[in-house]
């Protein structure tokens, strides 16, 4: 990679460069290595030569590559102008005619003979002619070319002796000492050689050569003289090397002298070819502004002679049209003018021209009727009419009467033509022209040269009502007549006769089936009729041979004509398609029933799913087949510009034809979307209220205020007259008195639950095909997210506050949280059904069904993250509508946090019931047990369950009121815990535990006494209790508690210090209960030991150990005052927990 050159580097740092503007000037010429004469002592420049200088600075060193310049001395022939290149054979030419083979022969000669002087300069210099170090380092040229041989030959050897070399000086020599040193060293000069020549050559370098060089020089002497050997060599190369780079140096310089000066002819050809080239270009220039004044200048005379011939054609024919008229006056009888042009007289006693008489000159005498016409409009012209005198008015008068009649005559004619062809019949084939001649095809050709014609009347408006007319009465007679297959209501006494008949939907979709493709079919042959026929070619077609011109199309006739059919089959108000669609919905309404209305949801979907077919082919039709199929050639007077242009106009035609189809569509689905969801909202309410009515339950009449609600959900999507469900609830008292069994059996039943869940799905369905969001995701997407999200509202409303709402709160009202007063017996019979405890097992399935209920609402209706559900959520995200997605959002999430607060407070008042009923076992079941067994006063202080004398023996491991609660309590977990979620059943249990813990210790602390032996009564039954409580839950740190606590009844008196403070006896220890309860917890504890206090006098004092063991401990005893229970409830400990945490 070359380096970048330094712009000026070599004209400011050498002297002997050439200043930019020079003629051919100096060249590096000569290198000689070591030369006296350096850089800076080079001689000045040499005077200015006397031959004319050449431009562009050919021989600029800038032009020269970097490493050509600096890595050369001045040549000799920079010194003297002298030894310049003559340019002699090249400047004799004449640049202007001179060829360029010529120019390069020439530049060739100049080369060669400049070779020639430097030669002769160098062997004079050689011979002494120039002194100093010229003609010691410069050298023949002959001498040169020798050394040269001789280099290369050199080289060759070597190469081909390279294996040789590079073996040998591997290979150790026999002999004496200075026999190897000998060979040694000759194979090394042979190893330098072949380095120094062929660089290229792998096996040898610069580093192995000095390795082999001093290996076996054991000696001082022997590495000094293989040194100094080794240096001669050296020299010797590096002397031929020398001139091997200035003999090179020199053959550069002569080839860059040759090449610069071709490079001079090269130049000569290019500055002649740039001048022509300008000269062209001022040519064409001058030329084709005249050229382009003299065209202009044809057109304007070309167009004011065309406007001339016009003008005289016109001029005859009125003068025609004027005899005509007066011959008719003057003879008084009146001309046949109807009877003439359609051809009731034969054409030898016309007196009219043979230009409105004869057929094949329609298109003719259409245009000069549409010209008389336009002069006779024009006189209403105020210059015009005032130049006529009155005998004048009266011919101009006559005359237009007279064309007047010819137009209608002619006019009427050609319509008459036109449906006699369409009426003939015949296969649509616009292969080609000829095909439209054949047997049994439709003679389009002929149809179209009429339909051109024609548009010269009025624009063709009669022909297109004529054309309309005729596709209604021929191609659809079924439809576009009364009494048809689809008006089924005008005969009275049939659906009189008939009202237990039911609709056959199978029927009524194969008959709208059929309807719709007829109406495609017909419309898309049309389609194509009309873009052959009412586009006009751009010449006459003589045999049919025509070719469409595209600016024929530029006024969208055919598009006018499509639209005008279209409006007729669509929305005529009498045997349109709508009107027919009328006609059968309302057939259905005439049978008043809801199974009626449930097939007129039927057939708005088929009507919605096959008119929304029908129009995309339609639109379809309309932009492939309203575009003529003959050969569309332009002609040649026709800019891409002026097609373009008409291009454009076609297709905004094509999307206003589009558009009215898009408005004729909304306008046949927005009143039957209007009519659908009132009746799809009335319907779904009625399918709901009466799966519940099913089950024998009553519903609330809804109040008058409820009635007169509006559906804000829905928007403008359903009008004014959008259908509002009423609220209607269940009766909570009729629920009340049909218990459980009742609401499990009726409204509960799961196939009563899914009903309105499927009557919803249903019409999410329909909605859907109704509104749109379908394949593709078509339709008007903001009111498919309204309608949508009104009937996800409503039916949040039903299954909310009519369904699911009143059940469960009369499930809570069911529970009665008041135990029964008499206390019960204990143990219950384990062999029995347990008791419910106050909460019947059919509340906690009525809890699951309900708890089913709301997921399936979740999942058959909401259906989130479930690809290709078609549930609300994904139909939502479909219409991109955030807006209505938020609010459905808020509608979901209303309903599940009133389901869950109303959920909450029913299995809360269960969670009241148990507890009640818990102190009823437990309390008075107990107690009452206790008060049995043991004839004294409970009043005393030996009273309570745990209050056992020393000595006795325990008969059962648990009390029977413990025994008979954990009975209980584990039959109604299997209720709760199929009921619950875990998460629900945890924090049930949970409470539980506490409020279980809760009574336990308050009537421990208040009533009880423990003895030490009913310690051990009472750590059984804490350890069974325990273990009931830790069925579900992870908060029971409470029992663990108690039952360390419990170890202060089980301890001698002489023992509880160790236990209280632990074993160093230091109150602030924080070991022992201490530590683990607290000081004041474990010492209330304590005071309920049956030995805290002695009867003395009939005064109850404390004991003499409780004394000293508080005066040993130094803290007062807490039951000297009143005792706060609410400190040592659960929920108070895991406050304190929390809080220490």
């Amino acid at each position: 990679m070359s380096k970048p050159r330094r712009k000026g580097a070599a004209k400011n740092e050498m002297m002997w460069s050439m200043k930019p503007g020079d003629s051919i000037t100096g060249r590096v010429n000569d290198n000689v290595s070591g030369s006296g004469v350096g850089v800076s002592g080079a001689p000045p420049p040499p005077p200015t030569p006397s031959y004319p200088m050449t431009s562009g600075g050919l021989y600029d060193l800038d032009t020269l590559d970097e490493e050509l310049v600096t890595a050369t001395a001045p040549s000799s022939s920079a010194y003297q102008d002298v030894m310049e290149p003559k340019l002699d054979n090249l400047r004799s030419l004449n640049k202007s005619k001179a060829t360029f083979k010529e120019m390069l022969r020439a530049a060739g000669a100049d080369a060669a003979n400049h070779a020639v002087r430097m030669r002769k300069f160098n062997e004079s210099e050689a011979s002494g002619g120039g002194g100093g170090s010229g003609s010691r380092e410069t050298s023949t040229w002959i001498e040169r070319v020798e050394r040269r041989k001789k280099w290369d030959a050199k080289s060759d050897a070597l190469k081909k002796e390279a294996a040789a070399i590079v073996r040998l000086i591997d290979t150790p020599t026999e002999g004496t000492q200075a026999e190897v040193a000998k060979e040694r060293l000759a194979r090394w000069q042979r190893a330098l050689e072949l380095y120094v020549h062929c660089p290229e050559e792998s096996g040898v370098n610069l580093l192995k050569l000095l390795e082999k060089l001093i290996e076996g020089c054991g000696e001082e002497d022997e590495l000094l003289e293989a040194l100094s050997q080794a240096s001669q060599t050296c020299t010797s190369l590096v002397d031929q090397t020398s001139l091997a780079v200035r003999d090179a140096t020199h053959v550069m310089a002569e080839a860059e002298d040759a090449y610069h000066i071709k490079l001079e002819a090269h130049t000569m050809l290019a500055n002649r070819a740039a001048d022509q080239s300008e000269k062209i270009e001022e040519q064409f220039r001058t030329n084709g502004r005249a050229a382009l004044k003299i065209g202009q200048q044809l057109e304007m005379a070309e167009a004011k002679k065309r406007q001339c011939d016009t003008a005289s054609l016109l001029i005859r024919q009125w003068w025609m049209m004027e005899n005509l008229a007066e011959q008719e006056e003057l003879s008084g009888e009146a001309l046949q003018v109807n009877e003439e042009v359609r051809g009731a007289i034969p054409s030898s006693s016309c007196r009219m021209d043979p230009l409105f008489t004869r057929s094949e000159n329609s298109l003719e005498a259409a245009r000069a009727l549409k010209a008389l016409r336009t002069v006779v409009k024009s006189r209403g012209n105020s210059a015009s009419g005032a130049l006529l005198d009155p005998v004048s008015r009266h011919r101009f008068d006559v005359t237009s009467r007279l064309i007047q009649r010819t137009s209608a005559a002619l006019e009427a004619r050609l319509i008459e033509s036109f449906s006699e062809i369409y009426a003939a019949g015949g296969t649509y084939d616009f292969s080609s022209p000829e095909a439209a001649t054949r047997q049994g095809r439709l003679n389009w050709i002929e149809l179209r040269n009429l339909a051109m014609a024609l548009s010269n009347f009025d624009g063709g408006r009669g022909l297109h009502k004529r054309y309309v007319q005729m596709v209604i009465t021929s191609r659809f007679p079924e439809l576009f007549q009364k009494g048809s297959q689809y008006d089924q209501g005008d005969d009275s006494d049939s659906n009189e006769d008939s009202d237990d008949e039911q609709l056959d939907m199978d029927s009524m979709r194969q008959k709208l089936s059929n309807l719709f493709h007829r109406v495609c079919e017909v419309c898309t042959a049309e389609f194509q009729l009309i873009a052959n026929v009412f586009s006009s070619p751009a010449t006459p077609g003589k045999g049919g041979d025509a070719t469409f011109e595209l600016t024929s199309l530029s006024d969208a006739i055919p598009f006018q004509v499509a639209r005008a059919l279209l409006q007729r089959v669509i929305s005529d108000p009498h045997d349109g398609l709508q009107a027919r669609i009328n006609d059968l919905l309302d057939s259905i309404d005439r049978r008043g029933d809801f199974d009626a209305g449930t097939k007129k949801l039927d057939t708005f979907v088929v009507i919605h799913e096959k008119a929304a077919g029908l129009f995309t082919m339609l639109k379809d039709s309309a932009q492939t087949m309203l575009i003529p199929t003959g050969k569309s050639g332009r002609s040649g007077d026709r800019s891409s510009e002026e097609y373009q242009a008409v291009s454009d106009e076609n297709a905004r035609a094509v999307a206003s034809l589009i558009q009215f189809l898009t408005t004729q569509e909304m306008s046949l689905s927005s009143s039957h979307r209007r009519g659908y969801l009132n009746l799809e909202l009335r319907l779904l309410h009625h399918e709901c209220c009466y799966c519940l009515d099913r089950t024998g339950a009553k519903l609330v009449m809804p109040q008058k205020s409820d009635t007169a609600r509006h559906n804000t959900t829905l928007g403008h999507v359903g009008g004014p007259a959008t259908y509002v469900a009423p609220d209607m609830p269940l009766d909570k008292q009729h629920l009340k008195k049909v218990g459980f069994a009742g609401l499990l059996n009726g409204p509960l039943k799961p196939t009563v639950l899914r009903q309105p869940l499927m009557h919803a799905t249903d019409s999410l369905a329909r909605a859907r095909l109704m509104f749109g969001v379908g394949q593709g995701g078509f339709g008007d997407m903001d009111s498919t997210a309204r309608v949508i999200t009104g009937i996800f509202s409503q039916l949040c409303t039903f299954y909310g506050s009519s369904f699911l709402f009143p059940i469960i709160e009369v499930l809570g009202n069911l529970l009665d949280t008041n135990p029964p007063s008499a206390p019960p017996n204990l143990p219950f019979d384990e062999m029995s059904p347990a008791p419910d405890l106050g909460v019947d097992g059919s509340f906690w399935v009525g809890i699951e069904r309900i708890h089913s209920a709301a997921k399936a609402f979740d999942r058959e209706l909401w259906a989130e993250q479930r690809a290709g559900s078609e549930r609300v959520w994904e139909i939502l995200v479909a219409t991109g509508s955030h807006t209505v997605i938020t609010l459905a959002k808020d509608l979901r999430m209303s309903f599940f946090q009133e389901l869950e607060e109303m959920g909450e407070t029913a299995i809360l008042r269960a969670l009241d019931t148990i507890s009640t009923h818990i102190q009823w076992v437990l309390v008075a079941g107990g107690e009452n047990v206790t008060k049995n067994r043991v004839r004294h006063n409970f009043s005393d202080k030996s009273g309570g369950p745990y209050a056992v004398p020393a000595g006795s023996s325990l008969e059962n491991a648990n009390s029977p009121a413990v025994k008979s609660l954990t009975f209980c309590l584990r039959a109604q977990f299997v209720h709760i815990q199929a009921a619950l979620t875990p998460q629900s059943l945890s924090a049930f249990w949970t409470a539980l535990s506490m409020r279980l813990y809760d009574i336990l210790v308050t009537r421990l602390l208040q009533h009880y006494y423990i003895s030490m032996v009913g310690a051990v009564k009472l750590s059984r039954d804490v350890e069974a209790l325990r273990s009931v409580a830790m069925l579900a839950g992870t908060d029971h740190q409470h029992w663990d508690q108690l039952r360390e606590l419990l170890t202060v009844y089980m301890t001698p008196p002489n023992a509880l210090k160790t236990i209280l403070v632990g074993p160093e006896g230091d109150p602030n220890s924080g070991k022992g209960l201490f530590g683990q309860a607290g000081k004041v917890q474990a010492l209330v504890f304590m005071s309920r030991r049956i030995d805290y206090r002695v009867k003395i006098n009939n005064v109850f004092q404390k004991s003499t150990w409780v004394v000293e063991l508080l005066e040993d401990l130094g803290v007062p005893d807490p039951t000297d005052g009143a005792v706060n229970i609410a400190l040592y409830s659960a929920q108070s400990l895991r406050n304190r927990r929390l809080k220490l945490s």
